[in-house]
């Protein structure tokens, strides 16, 4: 490591973590000294120390260390697949946030910044790639070869990549001449076709849209088998989930294709926002992630917009999105866009919905409030003014209010600094005016009713009315009036495009009957009406009764974006009812609902039909399923039954086999079981794991529960297994019990500040029950969860408003379910 010391030092200290250093030495002039070398465990870091002061000036620290290549998949790490019966293994990296620290002692923070020359020893039969192309491959001693690949940009530690294995390639050029390739293991090459064709289109827009050109000559899209996120934007070395790049043209649905356009665009965009201008510490995280998760529907919009997915972006179907940002968001243990970081632990706690959907949604928010053009110019000025620097949010408004002269900082900084957003209550005042008032809003009554938060959120305020759309400006205090909005229906936040709900006061929300039944709204006005519906009833504001009333106003509802909020609404409800007499009558209602949408999208995709179609038919067909259709249920039994004849739709495939796990017993478990263990296609075998939480028996329930510890499901998967089961009614308790007995494997397998834990609690937030939030409090009063501890604490807050909202409106649905019965 080369160093610059601005002053004399004794005692240098770096990150190392799970290293052995076996020497360190210093060199400076024509001297060198050895290092007394100290662990530090808690800090995750080593201390050297020498037997004079180091002077001012320039030097250089070598180390000889050793290290583990483990499976945990972080750090330096290796990575097993089967090819033709064999295992083989790979070694990959994956250093964000702190991990690098792992593969080599190191100064492990987004803000140190270096150029890196790196060479890699590997057997002479194997393919290395890291961040730069190789420039030298010299051969080693016996089966060895060494190979020194190019100097990298300047750049933080948690993008070096270095990736060593049995790689089969398809490559491409961008019209600049930019070398793409997409590698993959034996054997699954052909599956890279897609991932090429949107990485060179999407890089060719990126290039143009930013006016700064893509700063390598290369560009290299790894499929990794285990690999804890769906991608990581490694400088010119993006790693990829299998299930996150590879596209089979026979077996890949619909969706799947669309999420991996989309995983692209994200970590492109990143080669420009987070690594060619990086983030001065983990608080600014967002600046990395909210921006690439905007972006990326930016992208994808203009090279796919048949895929319309800012409808989706609403929804948060995309992967990401405004709806994801609403619910966690809502609840008062959530935490701010900026959060102060300091232990690693901490860190991984931020990568999670408000660092992502939030604030991809307060940037689309503000493009909105600036203007297209302005948004574009306002990036560039800043990539441009900070390359190969390091940033704050703040530098970031500063070039959006340098560009469009408005008050970017001031409003943004409410946005990032606060927790939470607002709920509007619009009133009609007078004929033609309204009044808009604000407060926060909570998911929880209980939260509300504890909260002393009087923020004043700046809130760009439009509306749909009979005239058409308005943008009537900022919202900066508690009640705000507007003369001359119109005397007939309103529709507020126009497209969905700001962080608010709204809640309409007298006469206003029955005036949006007729344009939502007429569908003189837009699906992504539509959808916004009755999402807000759904969660004023969760937060005791209106009634649950009231929102399912207006669910028959949605009756000849055809939109996909627009089903995903009915359905996530009505399954919030279901599952509070779930063992109640009331639980049966409303999943009859839900079927009559979904009667018509079932005759609409039919079974067999038709020719030339649109993605919304695609993606609606499995939602409505698969939900149908869930609450006991008889029809869909026989249908979906039957073609699974003569799937050799005619093979299933990869769109249809996920609730296909659910529900033929879900009808069956043992023998039904078994076979789907043994589907996943012989399938190669990760898309596919995701599939079978999955629908093996649907069994009714907890005997089988128990059995997967077992089978998601062992060796044959991959940790990056075991996730998912509990997730289905937690699902599962009757897997509920099973799960939890299970999980409690299991905690010190299941971490130990994470490791400690690992997110993949977080995600693990979050899936507890079913839980419906005094019972089982009693029992989650105790068990972590005496048990850790690194990096989980805040999604704990939302989690009992999800769950108690659960219990709160069943208690508050549970007899009232039941009386309405049996008024209509009559």
């Amino acid at each position: 490591i080369s160093l610059v010391l601005e002053k004399p030092l004794q005692t240098i200290t770096l990150h190392s973590k799970d290293l052995e250093i076996i020497s360190a030495t210093i060199s400076f002039g024509k001297k060198s000294l050895i290092a007394q070398v100290e662990y530090n465990e808690e800090d995750e870091t080593i201390s050297l120390s020498f037997e004079t002061a180091i002077p001012k000036g320039k030097a250089v620290l070598e180390f000889s260390f050793a290290g583990i290549l483990a499976d945990t998949m972080r750090g330096f790490y290796k990575s097993t697949y089967v090819v033709d019966g064999k295992e083989r293994t790979m070694a990959t990296t994956q250093f964000e946030a702190t991990d690098a620290r792992r593969a080599f002692p190191c100064f492990d923070e987004p803000a140190r910044k270096a150029i890196f020359d790196i060479h890699l020893v590997v057997p002479a039969g194997l393919t290395a790639v890291s961040n730069t192309l190789p420039v030298r491959v010299a051969e080693h001693e016996a089966g060895y070869k060494v190979i020194s690949f190019a100097p990298t940009p300047r750049m933080s530690t948690y993008l070096v990549a270095c990736i060593v294995g049995d790689f089969e390639a398809l490559e491409a050029k961008t019209v600049r001449g930019v070398s793409v390739r997409v590698l993959t293991v034996p054997g699954k090459v052909h599956q890279g076709k897609f991932a090429l064709d949107v990485t060179v289109r999407c890089l060719e827009y990126f290039e143009n849209y930013f006016k700064i050109p893509y700063p390598l000559n290369t560009l290299d899209m790894i499929a990794i088998p285990d690999f804890s996120s769906l991608a990581m934007e490694n400088w010119g070395a993006i790693t990829f989930r299998e299930i996150g790049l590879l596209v089979d043209e026979e077996n890949s649905s619909t969706a799947t294709r669309q999420m991996v356009a989309l995983v692209i665009a994200h970590e492109l965009a990143h080669q420009w926002f987070g690594n060619l201008v990086t983030m001065e510490w983990w608080t600014h995280l967002w600046l990395n992630e909210g921006f690439a998760t905007y972006i990326e529907h930016l992208a994808v919009d203009e090279l796919f917009p048949e895929f319309d997915v800012w409808s989706q972006f609403a929804t948060g179907m995309s992967g990401h999105g405004l709806a994801h940002a609403l619910k966690l968001d809502a609840l008062s243990t959530t935490h701010p866009v900026e959060v102060a970081v300091h232990h690693p632990n901490e860190i991984g706690e931020v990568f999670d919905r408000v660092s992502y959907d939030k604030g991809a949604t307060v940037i689309r928010m503000l493009a909105e409030y600036i203007g297209e053009k302005d948004f574009r110019d306002g990036l560039r000025h800043y990539l441009k003014k900070h390359m190969y620097k390091n940033t704050q949010t703040e530098d970031l408004w500063d070039s959006f209010e340098h560009v469009s002269k408005k008050p970017v900082r001031k409003m943004m900084s409410v946005w990032t600094g606060k927790s939470g957003y607002p709920v509007l209550s619009v009133s009609r005042n007078g004929k033609s005016g309204i009044s808009v008032s604000q407060k926060r809003f909570y998911s929880s009554v209980q939260s509300a009713k504890k909260s002393t938060d009087t923020t004043l959120w700046p809130v760009p305020f439009s509306l749909h009315s009979r005239g058409g759309e308005k943008q009537l400006g900022l919202i900066t205090k508690r009640v705000t009036k507007f003369t001359d909005v119109g005397d007939g229906w309103i529709k507020s936040n126009a497209r969905e495009t700001a962080l608010y709900r709204t809640q309409y006061e007298g006469e206003l929300l029955g005036a949006l009957i007729e344009p939502i039944q007429k569908q003189i709204l837009s699906p992504v006005d539509r959808l916004g009406v009755i999402r807000d519906l759904f969660a004023l009833a969760q937060a005791g504001t209106v009634s649950t009764t009231t929102v399912l009333e207006m669910l028959a106003v949605y009756k000849g509802e055809k939109s996909y974006a627009v089903w995903v909020e009915i359905l996530s609404g009505v399954r919030s409800v279901l599952n509070l009812l779930y063992g109640t007499p009331a639980y049966a009558p409303l999943s009859a209602y839900i079927n009559e609902l979904l009667a018509g949408i079932i005759e609409h999208v039919g079974w067999d995709a038709r020719a030339g039909e649109s993605q919304d179609m695609a993606l609606l038919r499995p939602l409505v067909l698969g939900t149908a399923s869930i609450y006991g259709n008889k029809r869909v249920v026989q249908e979906a039994l039957l073609r699974f039954k003569n799937r050799a004849d005619k093979a299933i739709h990869p769109d249809l495939r996920g609730f296909i086999y659910a529900t033929f796990v879900r009808e069956g017993g043992e023998r039904e478990f078994s076979e789907i079981l043994e589907f996943y263990q012989s399938e190669s296609l990760h898309e596919e075998k995701i599939r079978f794991l999955h629908a093996l939480g649907s069994t009714k028996s907890k005997k089988l329930l128990s059995k997967l529960l077992v089978y998601a510890l062992s060796e044959n499901v991959r940790m990056q998967d075991r996730n998912g297994v509990f997730a289905s089961v937690l699902a599962n009614h009757l897997g509920r308790e099973l799960a939890w019990n299970f999980m409690q007995k299991n905690w010190k494997n299941i971490g130990e397998a994470y490791g400690d500040g690992n997110h993949l834990l977080s995600r693990l609690v979050e899936s507890l937030n079913r839980f419906t029950t005094k019972e089982s939030y009693t029992s989650i409090v105790q068990f972590f009063k005496t048990h850790s969860a690194p990096s989980a501890e805040r999604t704990i604490t939302q989690t009992l807050e999800h769950i108690d408003s659960s219990i709160r909202w069943l208690a508050r409106d549970g007899k009232k649905i039941a009386l309405w379910l049996q008024s209509r019965v009559r």
